[in-house]
């Protein structure tokens, strides 16, 4: 099991499954898999290998899987795919930046897109159809708070005529019934930084956005040791997740009750029932966050603060901005497999401690 004192930052720790391989696999080299030779063939059977254990472990299909080297292009490559002029986006005001970014690329380019509103629990607000075509970019969880959408619900309401989703936060939630693109990134299972998933279902109505001569819908210069060790960690992972998701959930109880018990002025994003378990998202009222951050640090205990899109410049968070909370004094706890009740019960003093020293 991996080890975790003091690491409560989205970044998770590399799987030890995926280390492992890793040591392995930058040792040998490996030649190109498009290329003819007995090398060749080899590393071109372990792409696939990898590909079709991806594949099945995010209930997906081998044929819809693009391996992509920078994830967060994914989000560009799985909206804007399916948009062209006279198709509307529609995303929420809890997206990412990068979102945001694709939407006013599309403004420029003579399209339209339309921001739907959350309400207080983080979850869209404004759920009437849309009358024009339209793409709907959508989250499966809030990778700064936590907060899942209902999908289905969502889709079903809107009525949007492509889909787009954002599970990169989140690779243990189920896909809805309709969808027509997604993107993941191993980071988020345990995986090297590196990886990213692009999964198209809908081939007809997407095309490549990025300028292309040929038929390759994406670069295609990802890593293959960095893809083994994505494949490996994930399933791994997911043997963990059965047993480690229940006492995340625990210990994510046991975070709320015990900082809300302490009255030191602390408000939650979300409530627990509503949220992935791994993420917890917070308001010490009063206090900077990025002061906290630092306080915990001198402490050995590492968290972030700020909006997740920029927290390198510890931004205000426009997600905590959407849901009616003040972006001062925001922490986000991160629980990663492997993390124990006495890990837990220390952060929760610490954080108290520096609360009440800050104010």
């Amino acid at each position: 099991m991996v080890r975790v004192t003091g690491n409560f930052t989205s970044q998770s720790p590399l799987h030890p499954a995926a280390s492992a391989l890793l040591i392995e696999a930058f040792g040998q080299g490996w030649a190109d898999p498009a290329k003819i030779g007995d090398d060749s063939s080899r590393t071109a059977i372990l792409r696939n290998e990898a590909i079709e254990s991806i594949a099945e472990n995010l209930a997906l299909r081998p044929s819809e899987i693009e391996v992509i080297g920078e994830p967060r292009l994914g989000q560009h490559l799985a909206i804007s795919g399916l948009l062209n002029a006279e198709r509307t986006l529609l995303h929420s005001s809890v997206d990412r930046r990068s979102v945001f970014a694709v939407g006013v690329a599309h403004e420029k380019s003579g399209g339209s897109t339309r921001i739907r509103n959350v309400g207080a629990n983080g979850k869209i607000a404004e759920l009437a159809e849309l009358s024009s075509r339209s793409v709907l970019a959508l989250q499966g969880a809030n990778i700064e708070t936590g907060i899942t959408q209902d999908v289905d619900l969502v889709i079903e309401k809107i009525n949007p005529t492509y889909v787009a989703l954002d599970y990169s936060a989140a690779p243990n939630l189920a896909l809805p019934i309709r969808w027509d693109s997604a993107i993941f990134d191993a980071t988020s299972w345990q995986g090297p930084a590196g990886i990213g998933i692009l999964a198209i279902r809908n081939s007809t109505a997407w095309n490549n956005p990025l300028p292309n001569l040929g038929i390759r819908r994406t670069p295609e210069s990802s890593s293959l040791p960095l893809l083994l060790a994505s494949a490996v960690a994930l399933d791994e992972w997911l043997k963990e997740e059965a047993t480690q998701s229940l006492q995340i959930r625990e210990f994510n109880k046991l975070i709320r009750e015990s900082l809300s018990k302490a009255d030191i002025g602390i408000t939650f994003a979300g409530n627990e029932s509503d949220c992935v378990g791994q993420t917890i998202a917070l308001v010490a009222e009063g206090c900077v966050g990025e002061d906290l951050v630092r306080q915990l640090n001198e402490i050995n205990f590492v968290l972030d603060s700020g909006s997740a899109c920029t927290a390198a410049q510890m931004q205000p968070s426009h997600v905590l901005s959407a849901l009616g909370m003040k972006s001062e004094g925001n922490l986000r706890i991160t629980l990663h497999h492997g993390v124990t009740e006495a890990e837990v019960r220390k952060l929760i003093s610490a954080i108290t401690s520096v609360v009440q020293k800050s104010r």
